[in-house]
Formats: structure tokens, sequence, C-alpha cells
């Protein structure tokens, strides 16, 4: 057995060194195995390879980032996946049952956040002096509610366009995409996989947005992805209404917090906003 030199830990992850190279460990959640010669053999080579695997612990080869900074790195990780969807994208039966679910769980997560800030609007009413965090709500209130009333739009359209489909788009879904997962070195990879899905897509797009909304151009980046494997409409207007509902105000003692919060949620709806309006999510 290699003598260990050095242990780094990374949440659930050790990195190792020792007198031969690095190798990663991590708790095993899946079987990756079977999953990574599924991907090979739809001409995907785009994960780690596996050394060793208990059923408690898997162990991988350890890859080094390029150092040196890459303009197209993000370009290159919408890319990798818009051909990890293509290649592994097929058709299966679904029950109407399952739309209908969706659009009501949707629907309930809609009227609750209708109610929760109309609620909170209706007690700042009532106050004779506004705290700064209640006036900057306040203020802000009709770009939050109008979010919400168009996000209803597109849930009632969506639903309209699936309600008697019997059929549906699934493929392989990382379903953990992060910058830090994406390594371009000796070998392009994506890290992460224990949460793997077969799904739709549209799962990975918005939790790589819900991420990266901030560090990544994806005005661009949907614009290269619609080019590569376009999107149809009832995965846009889904695209659309998942990235645009916003989150309640985490709870907080402190009013420095509290408005760097609401600010926060602010900043993720005109955001969202803006990527909407550049037309790159259009639907036809």
């Amino acid at each position: 057995m290699n003598k260990i030199n050095k242990i780094q830990i990374r949440g659930n992850v050790k990195i190792l060194s020792t007198k031969e190279g690095k190798y990663v460990t991590k708790p095993k959640k899946k079987d990756l195995t079977t999953l990574f010669n599924y991907l090979n053999t739809r001409g995907i080579d785009i994960y780690p390879e596996i050394l060793e695997e208990t059923k408690e612990e898997i162990k991988y080869k350890y890859y080094e980032d390029n150092s040196f900074y890459s303009p197209t790195k993000d370009e290159d990780l919408i890319k990798t996946i818009s051909s990890l969807h293509y290649k592994t994208t097929y058709y299966k039966d679904v029950s109407r049952r399952k739309y209908k679910d969706i659009y009501n769980t949707l629907i309930g997560n809609i009227d609750y956040l209708k109610e929760y800030y109309d609620n909170l609007i209706r007690t700042i009413d009532f106050k004779i002096y506004m705290s700064p965090s209640d006036y900057l709500l306040a203020r802000n209130y009709t770009i939050i509610n109008s979010n919400l009333i168009f996000i209803e739009k597109e849930l009632n359209s969506w639903y309209n366009l699936v309600k008697d489909k019997t059929k549906e788009k699934v493929c392989i879904i990382h379903n953990n995409l992060k910058r830090e997962n994406f390594i371009e070195g000796e070998k392009t990879i994506l890290t992460g996989w224990d949460n793997y899905l077969v799904d739709t897509r549209i799962l990975d797009i918005y939790k790589l947005y819900k991420k990266e909304y901030k560090s990544m151009d994806f005005t661009n980046l949907l614009k290269i992805y619609n080019e590569e494997y376009p999107l149809d409409n009832e995965e846009t207007k889904l695209l659309q209404i998942m990235i645009s509902m916003p989150r309640t105000i985490e709870q907080t003692n402190s009013e420095y917090d509290k408005i760097k919060e609401i600010n926060s949620i602010l900043d993720y709806i005109y955001r969202t906003n803006e990527l909407i309006k550049t037309g790159v999510l259009k639907s036809s």
C-alpha cells in the first residue's frame, strides 16, 4: 500500500498524496461504474477513472485543472453538457398525471409565494415607522409581484402544451453542475456524479444557473447550448418558470443581514428578468 504523505479534505472528498501520485476518495452513493460504462457506449468520456470501489467508498484518479485561466472554459462546459444531453436523450412513456402533478406543485409554490409576500407588505403597511429593510422590500414589491404573475402565466401556457402528452424526453443529467466540477487538464472531465439522474435536461441548466448566475454569462451560454442542442418550446417555458421563481426571505435579527438578504433576492430577480428579456429563452 502506498504511503500517504498528505490528506486534503473538501467536504466529503479526500485528496490523498502519495509518492506515486494523487488520488481521490469519497463515500459511495450510487453505482457509477454502470453509469460510466453506459456513457462510454454513447461516445462520452467525461468522467473520472475509477481505481477501486467498495460498498462504502469509491476511489478515483486525481485530475489537475489547468493552472492558467481559460476565457472559453464556461463555453466548453456548456458544450460538454449539451453533448451529454444530446447523446443520451430518449423518449419514454409518461402518464398525464405526472404533468398534472408538476403543475400542481408549481402553482402551489406560486400561490404560497404570493401570499407570503402579500402578508409581508400588509404587515409593513400597518407600521408607523418602516425599518430600512421594510422600506427596501416595499419599494420593490411591484417587481416581485409582477414576477410571480409572469411565472403563473408561463406555467399555464406550459401546461397547455404538455397536458395531453404521453411521451417524455429524458436523458442523463449530471444534477450537480458548477464551475468547480469541470476540469480541463490532461483530460476534460466532470466530477461529482453522485446525484446523477435520468430526467429532463432542464434540471441541469436550472441548477447550473442557480449556482453560477452571478459568475457566468448565461445569455451567451444559453445561446451556445441552443446552437448545439436546441430547447423545444415546452422545455424553454419550464426553464423560464423554474429560474424565475424567487425564494423567501431568510429570517435574521440583524437589520444589516436582512437588507443584504432582500438585496440578494432582488438582484436575482432583476438578473433573471434581464436574461429573459434578451430573448435567448424566447418561446415560439
